[in-house]
């Protein structure tokens, strides 16, 4: 009997029409997440592990929505096959045009194996085949014209007991997300109309077609979300400057009576990346508590910040680290967030979190696909600032005049 068993379930598997067990009882906290480079193996893979449990936790008939400009992570693409095959989660995947792998391919053709042939997957579900699930790619910008697909979003309709869940991350899917870069991801939960909004970018990054209104904002309590790109912006436009023209550097309800800005940017450059870079530095002379710690600014960038790291108007520090000697920078800061405390747009006492997919360039503000998070909240702030710190400790240098 028991051998008779073994045989039909064998034959189950080989046939592929056993079905997965139960969605797991993870269940994602609303909190940031981050990886970190210098302690254990794991510790690196901490925004994938968390969204690969997740993925895990969405039960039968859930819906999985994916933005990620890179995907190459074996294990997340086995579970989100899975999801869709085992468990009749629809699971549709945004992807960028440019960017290949052998993962990411296995992916496409495994979601996209039932679609009717011949078809573009749109925001038709007729295009969708019957999993209702697909990987697409878009041509450049999904919602805009030109640039590239590089928003980062992770939503779930439900995993575990929450519902509702969206993350917002500077991480693509990728190893280099885990093993090259500082990296965050914050996850929120039981956010209806949050995630209604997240539905809706999706299946117009679907259509794949340049829209009338690129850029809108997404207000949601504690939480601000910001689609781009903002075809026509300008210097008095951009959302990065009208942020910071809401700050005031005296008067904070802070020990020294002054803002504190603390940047953790990656890549910098062009003209945009001047004018936030000068913005930064005005406040820095009118007596803001400017830090920054950057992953790759350009040449037109970084000689301004050093000049006044030097002169000890901002502190700074380059997180780029050579760990062998083939010229290759092999780990540096990949997140995109700036956090404030003290005056900002008349709150004394504010806690400002700013963070997601977009660099400071401006082919991010204009062209592409990219997510921008707002968070009020004592709680993201503090673990945002205590990751800058963590970062900076033991994963940069300082460039100052009296640093060793």
């Amino acid at each position: 009997m028991l051998k008779r068993l073994s045989v039909l379930v064998t034959a189950l598997v080989t046939a592929g029409l056993v079905l997965a067990s139960p969605a797991s009882a993870y269940v994602p906290r609303e909190e940031a997440t981050f990886n970190d480079l210098t302690r254990t193996f794991s510790s690196r893979w901490a925004l994938m592990d968390h969204v690969q449990a997740t993925i895990d936790a969405v039960p039968r008939e859930g819906e999985i929505l994916i933005s990620t400009y890179l995907l190459d992570r074996r294990v997340i693409v086995d579970r989100l096959i899975a999801a869709s095959r085992n468990r009749a989660v629809s699971v549709r995947v945004i992807l960028d045009e440019d960017i290949f792998s052998d993962q990411a391919t296995r992916l496409e053709n495994a979601l996209n194996a039932d679609n009717p042939p011949g078809t573009t997957v749109t925001t038709e579900e007729s295009t969708w085949g019957v999993d209702r699930s697909y990987a697409k790619r878009c041509v450049g910008s999904c919602r805009g014209r030109g640039g590239n697909m590089h928003s980062k979003f992770y939503a779930f309709s439900q995993a575990g007991t929450a519902k509702n869940i969206v993350m917002v991350s500077s991480a693509n899917l990728n190893a280099g997300g885990a093993m090259a870069g500082y990296n965050d991801l914050f996850t929120m939960t039981e956010q209806p109309g949050t995630y209604a909004t997240y539905q809706q970018v999706h299946r117009e990054m679907t259509q794949d077609s340049p829209i009338d209104d690129f850029y809108f904002t997404d207000p949601d309590g504690i939480f601000e979300s910001r689609f781009f790109p903002m075809r026509d912006a300008t210097i008095d436009t951009d959302p990065v400057m009208k942020d910071l023209e809401k700050v005031s550097c005296t008067g904070a309800d802070t020990r020294s009576g002054k803002t504190s800005i603390h940047v953790s940017m990656f890549y910098w450059d062009g003209e945009r990346g001047q004018w936030i870079r000068d913005r930064l530095l005005e406040l820095a002379e009118q007596g803001c508590e400017v830090s920054i710690v950057y992953g790759a600014p350009a040449a037109i960038i970084a000689p301004r910040l050093k000049n006044f790291a030097m002169d000890g108007i901002i502190t700074l520090f380059d997180s780029r680290v050579h760990t062998d000697d083939d010229g290759v920078v092999d780990q540096r800061v990949h997140s995109k967030y700036m956090i404030i405390r003290g005056n900002y747009n008349g709150d004394t006492s504010a806690k400002q979190v700013f963070t997601g997919s977009q660099n400071w360039v401006g082919g991010s503000l204009t062209r592409s696909d990219e997510v921008l998070l707002s968070i009020k909240s004592d709680a993201a702030y503090a673990q945002y600032l205590q990751n800058w710190k963590d970062v900076t400790r033991v994963g940069a240098r300082q460039i100052c005049e009296t640093c060793s």
